[in-house]
């Protein structure tokens, strides 16, 4: 049995609301760093809730991450979007910045979205597709992700990225700079020893403890090569503390994608 938890922050906002921790006093990813560089693929997947303790108006607050794809398309976790209806969530884009509203970048709404049709939560086919209302426009900032059919095997040097936790306990508010972390991926049968059943539709990295993803990294973008090659899907309650994380390898996704945006 898989004793692991998924990295969205919905259920965390959803029963304590938005914390008050400065995000500049947790100024890494769980053994990551601040990402200097414009990311032009990443989005921040919004959800819409009532402000702490149901005082004041409705908010805006980071949930996942995600990768445009293509013009109109976005690809997150399947665990990001279940349950939660389109209207109440949009995506910010163009930016590493979510201070002041997410205000320095875009925001557009969800116009539609997909789920994989034999996705199990924790098991198997975590992802999705996301249409926005408003097309991207491309800029320097902002730019789609290629994604292939490729096998990325163990070995690899990968790089992570999102507004997850920068502490293993998920306690305060996620940083508002986007974060980085180095990681390398280790074969299926490498994960399965440590603990994580896995399948082939699954990819893992495990680099050193006190690194990985956290609450709020969901449906972000593990890149390969320069490619999409992993969707953040899961791992353990406590973050960085010496167990792999799991991503959806989206190589074995490539046709899904591609057909379900039309």
């Amino acid at each position: 049995m898989k004793v692991a938890q998924s990295f969205s922050l919905f259920g965390v906002l959803a029963l304590y609301g938005l914390a008050t921790i400065d995000a500049d006093e947790q100024p890494k990813i769980v053994g990551g760093e601040k990402e200097n560089d414009a990311v032009p693929y990443q989005i921040s997947l919004q959800v819409l809730i009532n402000s702490f303790y149901g005082l004041g108006p409705k908010t805006w607050a980071h949930n996942c991450g995600g990768s445009i794809v293509s013009p109109n398309y976005v690809v997150s976790a399947a665990h990001c979007l279940d349950g939660i209806d389109a209207p109440r969530m949009s995506i910010v884009y163009g930016t590493n910045d979510l201070r002041n509203d997410g205000n320095k970048g875009t925001r557009t709404m969800i116009q539609s979205f997909k789920i994989h049709p034999d996705y199990v939560e924790l098991d198997r086919c975590d992802i999705g597709i996301i249409r926005v209302v408003d097309s991207f426009v491309y800029s320097d900032a902002v730019k789609p992700i290629s994604y292939s059919d490729e096998h990325v095997d163990g070995g690899v040097p990968c790089v992570l990225t999102g507004w997850g936790y920068t502490l293993p306990v998920r306690v305060g508010r996620t940083p508002q700079d986007l974060q980085r972390a180095e990681l390398t991926t280790i074969t299926n049968e490498e994960c399965r020893t440590r603990g994580f059943p896995v399948n082939p539709t699954e990819i893992c990295t495990f680099t050193r403890i006190g690194q990985g993803a956290c609450g709020g990294d969901s449906g972000g973008p593990l890149v390969c090569n320069n490619q999409l090659a992993g969707v953040v899907s899961y791992g353990t309650r406590f973050c960085g503390i010496g167990s792999p994380d799991v991503f959806t390898r989206v190589s074995e996704f490539k046709t899904w994608i591609d057909e379900n945006q039309l």
